[in-house]
């Protein structure tokens, strides 16, 4: 990826980075982009190679308007979700399938006595039932990415699987700050480890699939690691949503647990 001419200058104030972000707000949308504020108040913009052209013109002539306020970076491939179109005890990480997609699963979590498993939302559209585990019991996708699948063997535990024989225990959920070192699970990409780049970020995947307030980070992530946890050693931080396999977004845990009333599975 790389950053488009005169998009590093020197800093804003932080109001100006905000009045730019209200103004990429209220645009129509542009799939294939990615906007947010970063800890010093600039708006990060995010543009695929993969966006229509004339919308992408119509961003960049608004972000224009705001000059150093505005940090535009481009790539090349697509921002898509991170599911795969395709056909005993689950971890944060594995894979999950209901014959046409594969995920990956995020957290083990309890309600009322029930357990249940914590995936992304794009995965849980439609309530899927998923071969071995259960059916989708609820979906927040777009806007947020998390959805619910009931857990019918009732024995998963709260670790995320390593891919080494190992498992990573969860034993409680914080919040993703930048610079931290975080670590990824899921069945195509298996674990990966990056930093936390942005948060707060939205993401228009098209069709109309805009999801907001979503953890951005140098975490590689492909296509079936939909759902999979993002963690930072036994504190889980979120899900996977989608990216171009560089740059790549997470739904936040704990929003996820609070609009359920879930606990993380011991």
């Amino acid at each position: 990826m790389g950053v488009l001419p005169g998009s590093a200058t020197a800093g804003p104030t932080a109001p100006t980075g905000r009045l730019a972000l209200t103004a990429v707000d209220a645009l129509s949308p542009t799939p294939n982009t990615a906007w947010g504020l970063d800890p010093a108040g600039h708006l990060l913009l995010t543009v695929s190679d993969a966006a229509p052209a004339a919308a992408v013109a119509r961003l960049l002539t608004v972000a224009e308007r705001f000059g150093p306020a505005v940090r535009t970076t481009r790539i090349h491939l697509p921002l898509t979700e991170q599911r795969l179109l395709g056909s005993g005890l689950l971890l944060g990480g594995d894979s999950i399938n209901d014959s046409k997609i594969i995920c990956s699963a995020g957290f083990n979590v309890v309600h009322a006595g029930v357990r249940y498993l914590l995936t992304a939302g794009h995965c849980t559209r439609g309530l899927p039932a998923w071969s071995g585990v259960g059916p989708s019991v609820v979906s927040a996708f777009p806007g947020t990415d998390y959805g619910l699948v009931r857990d019918d063997s009732a024995e998963a535990v709260g670790a995320v699987d390593r891919y080494d024989g190992t498992t990573q225990p969860i034993t409680d959920a914080g919040t993703a700050t930048v610079g931290e070192r975080v670590c990824a699970s899921g069945q195509t990409t298996h674990v990966t480890c990056g930093q936390v780049t942005a948060v707060d970020q939205t993401v228009d995947y098209g069709d109309g699939n805009v999801v907001r307030g979503l953890i951005e980070t140098s975490v590689h992530t492909d296509h079936g690691d939909s759902g999979g946890s993002l963690f930072d050693g036994a504190t889980g931080l979120g899900m996977v949503s989608g990216g171009d396999g560089t740059t790549d977004y997470f739904q936040p845990l704990a929003p996820a647990l609070a609009a359920y009333g879930l606990d993380l599975a011991p």
